[in-house]
């Protein structure tokens, strides 16, 4: 009979995929024999087909060839991938976008990767398999393929992109010399070669590189050998250890090196020749070394790689990205003028952060998308521990506010997540680069660090990289690691925290009786939308004036629910002034009213704590936000107490503060009467600071730079134009050449006359690619609704040819906020091309495409246009949906900020 083979052959299938199932986490799809549907041919990944994989196959290798140069449009490699397959009941998928496939073989058997290719086969291989390639992914026949080790062998050919994923390619106009570099997250390592592209597979890999003769090769490893051919040289890698597949890289090109040490770990720098007379090794160096020193004896763990190279890499996307020992960083963090304090620190804190990803997500990796936020707020509250207490920028935490204060405005938007989320694929996980996934999880991590203290918080991530170390691992293994050493229970925390979005708001209420507190007590709020009430911990600041001092006592309190009262302030001393977060401990709103906004006005600056002070300007800023202050009332608030400040940090929150309200005013029909008499104030004052800076000053060139973007007025346009002539300049100003590209693109937006004969002069005066990228954005800034349109066609044109960076130029230049009229002309035929883009044009297009067309218009017919274009966008891209949604929200706060305005005049 055959009924038993074939039910004992159901059976197998169905025992062996509910196995795969259960632990891969799936659901009970399995319970009918069923596999998940079908792949789509899309250049994306679900976390279901990932699961599925990854419960199938396991100790992964990747042997890799490459042949590159600086003038094929693409480069040709080979893979020879080794991996053990738990079973061949389906076929198996290898990830890679967008290339060509001449061969693949599998356990010495040579496959076809089409039809015609099979048809055309030798007469004597009549069953020849195919194993077929769309453009997204190969498929694996299961019948090439046995349980345990096989070998893959796939050899290919990809283009060098344009859109600095997978493998990008520049060459410098200064000299003609090549950079080659690779970016693979979260999903764009399948664009270098075919490969298993998930975190949860993570591989060795050796790598052998043929390349020009004069060209340098860095990957995850030490080369081990570099041999001369000819006019080329092959470098060669040895397997490295188990890593992700994003966090591979291999860079290569003429770059120019400098080498130190980090005890006995090699530190190297690259960066472009050109560009080496504004690389200052001691920046890069010393916050490296620092970082080292810090970390592994916070993590009680060596660092696990070996050498720690960082690549100064052209037109890169993001900032930096952590590739194990082979971190790239982007050229924006070199000054060609005067490198402030200020930029001396954003540049340590990013070292610092892609540092501490080494060991958390390098070492230790999320299995999915999903741990996306607990990698990156780890790195940026990792970075700013460091910074404070192993650098000279022990101003860190305040620096951290700013972050903190992104991630209160993306947490109020119709977009805000919970911090934990699932992930359901890898678009999904390109939408969430954003202030939750970053800064509330950074200050969500400070608070848990309050909250079981700093020394058990450290135990315990330090037992979790030791548990876990080249493993994946999910958030309940971190926060397990946490509990055991705290001795907490942590569930919760976390099920309030990081699974539901939303921010609190907080408010003290006291009394006092014969000079001591008699009550008082912690209020807590939450939003309609979100209406979760959490535990907090955090400082109450006890705040008293005195003939222009303020004496502060700190209260650490916890507290929960509605109403939590303090006993242990009671019989205290009645103070002045208590604000509920002090030290910015808690990711919490605390309210401001008319009565505290007195107080500041009259004692703002007698505060010690920069950091409190940060924190009030920007409690007065959300006073606008919130409509119980208009921007006129808040910019006058700012140009009385401004002047009066210290500390540059808090200068330049206030200042930001100051314009944001001052873009308001230049769109609201509310303020056209009051509008020129604003912008002289604002001018007037930013002008004189500039002159009255201590020469040579990063006061004096902050103050130079909140000028430029602020002016509006005749007088002050003819001011800037005037700096390009005779104007006697301050001493110590040095009126470089990027903040010549500045002013020039400020006066273009107003069409001043002079700019075109300045704009031949410039061109010439700076050659490079970052003078010409600068000639885009002032030539993209002229109010020209012919030219405006044609750019706007340009950025929407799947087949325009422009770079990423080019079409960042473009977008940075189209539509500054007094353009909105202009702006408002071209937006309905940017609304009607967004599924075009959606389905044409790469996901690293989008955030240049949206911000420079789709900006905050306060229009009452935008807002109309803005709803049927988010009616119509269910099936776009995650990004450019989220971004309709935000810019949405935007127009609809200027709106009530208007209407708010016109009911208290």
């Amino acid at each position: 009979m055959t009924e038993g083979p074939a039910i004992y052959g159901i059976m197998n299938r169905f025992f062996t995929c509910m196995i795969a199932a259960l632990a891969a986490g799936l659901g009970c799809g399995c319970m009918d024999g069923r596999t998940p549907e079908p792949r789509a041919e899309a250049p994306m990944l679900t976390k279901e087909h990932a699961q599925a994989r990854s419960a199938r196959i396991s100790e992964v290798t990747y042997a890799l060839e490459f042949e590159l140069d600086g003038e094929a449009p693409e480069y040709a490699g080979q893979v020879t991938i080794t991996f053990k397959l738990g079973d061949v009941q389906e076929d198996l998928t290898i990830d890679f976008f967008g290339g060509a496939v001449s061969s693949v073989q599998i356990n010495d058997r040579m496959l076809a990767t089409s039809h015609a290719e099979q048809g055309a086969g030798d007469a004597d291989a009549p069953d020849r398999l195919i194993a077929p390639y769309n453009g997204f992914y190969l498929s694996l026949p299961a019948q090439a393929l046995h349980t345990g080790i096989n070998v893959v062998e796939i050899e290919f050919t990809h283009p060098y992109s344009s859109d600095s994923s997978g493998m990008y390619r520049f060459r410098d106009p200064v000299d003609d010399h090549d950079y080659l570099y690779t970016d693979f997250e979260p999903y764009d390592q399948n664009r270098l070669f075919p490969s298993f592209d998930q975190p949860d597979l993570k591989a060795r890999y050796s790598t052998r590189v043929s390349v020009p003769a004069n060209w340098q090769v860095i990957s995850v490893v030490a080369e081990s050998s570099i041999v001369e051919q000819g006019d080329r040289k092959l470098w060669t890698f040895p397997p490295s250890a188990p890593i992700s597949t994003y966090i591979y890289a291999l860079h290569a090109g003429e770059y120019q090196r400098w080498e130190s040490s980090a005890g006995d770990i090699p530190l190297r720098l690259f960066a472009r020749a050109s560009l080496a007379e504004y690389v200052y090794p001691d920046d890069w160096f010393i916050p490296t070394m620092q970082g080292f020193d810090f970390f592994q004896r916070y993590f009680d763990i060596p660092y696990p790689f070996g050498k720690y190279d960082q690549v100064i890499v052209p037109h890169f996307n993001a900032g930096a990205m952590e590739n194990v020992g082979a971190v790239t960083f982007s050229e924006r963090y070199l000054r060609r003028g005067t490198v402030t304090r200020a930029d001396r620190r954003a540049l340590a804190s990013v070292i610092l952060h892609e540092m501490a990803h080494m060991w958390f997500g390098n070492l230790v990796t999320m299995d999915w998308w999903n741990g996306l936020w607990l990698n990156e707020s780890f790195a940026t509250f990792m970075a700013t521990l460091a910074m404070m207490e192993a650098t000279e920028y022990t101003e860190a935490r305040q620096v951290a506010y700013r972050r903190t204060i992104g991630a209160y405005r993306a947490d109020e938007r119709d977009t805000t997540h919970p911090i934990e989320m699932p992930i359901a694929d890898t678009d999904t996980a390109f939408a969430n680069f954003d202030a939750i996934t970053y800064s509330k999880g950074s200050a969500t991590l400070f608070q848990l660090n309050h909250l079981v203290g700093p020394e058990a918080f450290r135990r315990g991530v330090s037992e979790y990289l030791l548990s876990h170390a080249y493993d994946n691992t999910t958030i309940d293994d971190f926060l397990g690691s946490i509990s055991k050493a705290a001795g907490q229970d942590l569930g919760e925390w976390a099920d309030d925290w990081l699974n539901e979005p939303g921010t609190n708001g907080v408010e003290v209420e006291f009394n006092c009786e014969d000079g001591v507190v008699a009550m008082l007590e912690v209020i807590q709020t939450a939003p309609q939308s979100w209406p979760t009430l959490r535990t907090h911990r955090t400082q109450l600041g006890f705040y008293d004036f005195t003939n222009g001092n303020v004496a502060t006592r700190l209260l650490p309190v916890t507290y929960s629910g509605v109403r939590s009262e303090v006993a242990a302030a009671l019989g205290g001393h009645c103070p002045d002034f208590i604000y509920a977060n002090h030290g910015d401990w808690d990711f919490v709103r605390v309210a401001f009213d008319a009565e505290v906004l007195a107080t500041l006005r009259e004692h703002l600056n007698d505060f010690d704590d920069p950091l409190i002070r940060s924190m009030l300007w920007q409690g007065a800023y959300e006073m606008v936000l919130y409509q119980r202050l208009t921007p006129t009332e808040f910019i006058d608030f700012a140009l009385a107490n401004v002047g009066d400040e210290s500390v540059d940090e808090v200068v330049r929150l206030a200042l930001g503060a100051m314009q944001d309200g001052w873009s308001y005013l230049q769109q609201l029909a509310e303020y056209n009467s009051s509008r020129a008499k604003v912008a002289a104030l604002i001018e007037g004052y930013l002008w004189q600071a500039f002159h009255d800076s201590d020469p040579g000053s990063d006061r004096q060139l902050l103050m130079f730079d909140n000028y430029v973007n602020a002016v509006t007025s005749k007088p002050g346009l003819e001011r800037l134009a005037g700096l390009f002539g005779e104007a006697v300049l301050p001493e110590g100003f040095v009126f470089d050449q990027d903040r010549r590209w500045k002013v020039m693109q400020r006066l273009n937006s107003f069409e001043h006359p002079d700019v075109d004969a300045l704009l031949g002069t410039e061109r010439q005066r700076d050659p490079s690619d970052q003078g010409r990228r600068h000639a885009l954005s002032v030539v993209a800034a002229r109010p020209d609704p012919e030219q405006q349109r044609r750019l706007m066609q340009q950025l929407l044109d799947p087949e325009s040819g422009l770079s990423v960076a080019d079409a960042r130029a473009l977008a940075g230049g189209l539509f500054p906020v007094h353009q909105y009229a202009l702006q408002l002309e071209i937006v309905d035929e940017v609304f009607n091309k967004l599924q075009v883009v959606s389905d044409n044009i790469d996901p690293a297009y989008f955030r240049p495409i949206t911000r420079g067309l789709l900006g905050m218009i306060c229009d009452g017919r935008y807002l109309e246009q803005l709803e049927q274009a988010i009616g119509r966008a269910e099936s776009l891209h995650p990004s450019l949906r989220k971004h309709l949604l935000d810019v949405r929200f935007n127009v609809k706060r200027c709106l009530a900020i208007g209407a708010a305005s016109t009911a208290s005049t």
